[in-house]
């Protein structure tokens, strides 16, 4: 039971990442399903503050996790088996996590007014410059012909593509959420926990799902209705968190 409910707590650890992610940008940005949300994540860590000069690392691994699969409550307790409880009788208030910047995602998302969508074609992403796709006038030509693309996590002033009239490339402003930091290939993401967290043997049982139906992020230029103007990045999955 005990191994249960720290696998339980693996599960917090890593949605409350998931969830979390906020980008704010220039252009006009479209949200869509994922049939494939693969996230890798490198190490987890509780903090006494906000700064982590004082850290316990909960789960050093680097193992990736489909969310959007049916075996992700396996691969998170295959992850959190190895989790190692802190001392007893310290309060942690914060938890930072550090995951690869590199998404692997299968999906779509609406790409312009006029009816448009923007899908994952296997095209890899680059840190400097969001990742084209490929364009359809069909949800379901979307939704099949998708395949697995590695979408990058982009720097906070990237380019992407715009076919608007011809205008070629344009520099897009990207802004993350308080407590993200990008350091070369990875993320760290420091998120205040709700409740001061403090271990005395036991842990709480965590119950977690997820939902991938706005996962695909799509990126529109101008006007935001150009025919063939198809920018990706990951979005956000939805997270539901029930605590028994």
């Amino acid at each position: 039971m005990l191994n249960d409910r720290i696998n339980k707590l693996g599960v917090l650890v890593i949605g409350s990442l998931l969830s979390s992610v906020v980008f704010s940008t220039n252009g006009d940005v479209r949200t869509g399903p994922a049939t494939q949300y693969t996230v890798t994540v490198k190490q987890v860590e509780l903090c006494t503050s906000s700064a982590c000069t004082t850290a316990h690392t909960l789960v050093t691994k680097t193992q990736g996790m489909d969310i959007a699969s049916a075996a992700v409550g396996a691969a998170v307790g295959s992850y959190a088996s190895t989790m190692t409880m802190p001392p007893m009788g310290v309060t942690y208030s914060h938890m930072r996590i550090t995951i690869d910047r590199t998404f692997t995602i299968t999906g779509y998302a609406l790409s312009a007014s006029s009816g448009q969508y923007c899908y994952t074609d296997g095209t890899a992403g680059v840190k400097t410059a969001l990742t084209v796709g490929a364009n359809t006038t069909s949800s379901s030509t979307a939704a099949s012909s998708a395949t697995a693309s590695a979408l990058e996590l982009p720097n906070v002033s990237t380019t992407a593509n715009h076919n608007e009239a011809g205008a070629g490339t344009q520099s897009v402003t990207i802004t993350y959420g308080d407590g993200i930091s990008l350091s070369g290939d990875d993320m760290l993401y420091t998120k205040v926990l709700t409740t001061p967290y403090t271990y005395y043997g036991q842990t709480p049982l965590i119950d977690i799902s997820f939902a991938t139906q706005s996962a695909v992020n799509s990126m529109e230029m101008g006007g935001g209705d150009a025919n063939g103007d198809c920018n990706l990045f990951p979005g956000e999955p939805d997270m539901t968190i029930t605590i028994k």
